[in-house]
């Protein structure tokens, strides 16, 4: 279900408890706080749905909300490519196909819009989601590191950047 307006105050609860799941270890004293303020806070999530650029859409299993994927329609360093910003669930929902299903629905909407590609960042030490992602099609081209994110643990900087083409 893509995300409304209305859905921001639920949609950024849902973000903040699914990276809490994932993701404390990342970060030294602090960080946890200042980066959920910063990517889900209720007014971020608001003006992200607000973007005309961008949509979250939730998935939702028997009415209950389990995760989402955040979608960016003009990836910035290549117009002809949709972004896969954020793809996430809950941890007792691994194993079923959720990422996959994501995958193809975001590969859908890309064709859809006449994009040539799909393109995504992990962290270069999630093996088990570049796995999946190579898996699935994706080839890898480019890395990246995380500077502005000072209250990260150093070795989780890393990323690499992938690509799925039609």
């Amino acid at each position: 279900m893509k995300a409304s307006l209305e859905d921001s105050k639920r949609l950024s609860a849902l973000c903040k408890s699914i990276y809490v799941e994932h993701y404390l270890h990342l970060w030294l004293e602090g960080g946890k706080d200042w980066y959920l303020e910063k990517s889900y806070a209720e007014q971020v999530i608001y003006n992200e749905i607000m973007h005309p650029n961008s949509d979250y859409f939730i998935l939702s299993i028997n009415s209950l909300p389990v995760g989402y994927l955040k979608l960016n329609y003009d990836y910035s360093e290549k117009s002809s490519a949709l972004e896969v910003e954020r793809i996430y669930f809950h941890q007792s929902y691994k194993g079923l196909g959720l990422g996959r299903k994501l995958m193809e629905f975001a590969f859908e909407l890309a064709q859809k819009q006449g994009k040539e590609s799909v393109v995504l960042k992990a962290m270069d030490s999630s093996k088990d989601a570049i796995g999946f992602y190579h898996k699935i099609g994706f080839q890898q081209i480019g890395t990246l590191i995380l500077h502005d994110f000072e209250l990260m643990k150093p070795e989780y900087r890393g990323m690499v950047i992938l690509e799925y083409c039609f």
